[in-house]
């Protein structure tokens, strides 16, 4: 079976827009790596800047059983609103009604809402994706 946790890290990695913000820092996952930090100034992180998570819900398989229909869930990470809001719209087009490989299409589901964690004070705009993808 196809990965489509590769593809779409590739999709968004193929972004220069996207990639101008975030750099490699598009994250496939349930957390950010260990050390990350969006605070460029942080004094001991192993990885700085904004970033992108899109973690992986599942789904269902459409009922050709030739095509899977996956959600994700993404964050946009950074040190501040009004950069999390950026790479936020980014990512949206980037992403949204695009395909590569065997990802037939992708397509926001909700757009990004503005939040904060309560635990680490970081600032994400939160949204979420539907990917249908060939597995046969």
């Amino acid at each position: 079976m196809t990965d489509p946790d590769a593809l779409l890290r590739i999709l968004l990695l193929r972004d220069t827009n996207l990639v101008a913000l975030a750099g490699a820092r598009i994250y496939i996952a349930t957390d950010p790596p260990a050390g990350y930090e969006p605070n460029l100034n942080a004094a001991k992180p192993t990885t700085t800047g904004p970033a992108v998570l899109m973690t992986n819900r599942g789904g269902p398989p459409n009922v050709t059983s030739m095509l899977l229909n996956l959600t994700y869930q993404g964050r946009c990470y950074a040190a501040t609103e009004p950069v999390a809001r950026d790479l936020d719209g980014r990512l949206f087009t980037a992403l949204h009604d695009k395909r590569y490989g065997r990802i037939r299409v992708a397509r926001c589901n909700v757009t990004g809402q503005h939040t904060q964690s309560p635990e680490t004070g970081w600032h994400f705009s939160l949204s979420t994706w539907q990917l249908t993808v060939v597995i046969a």
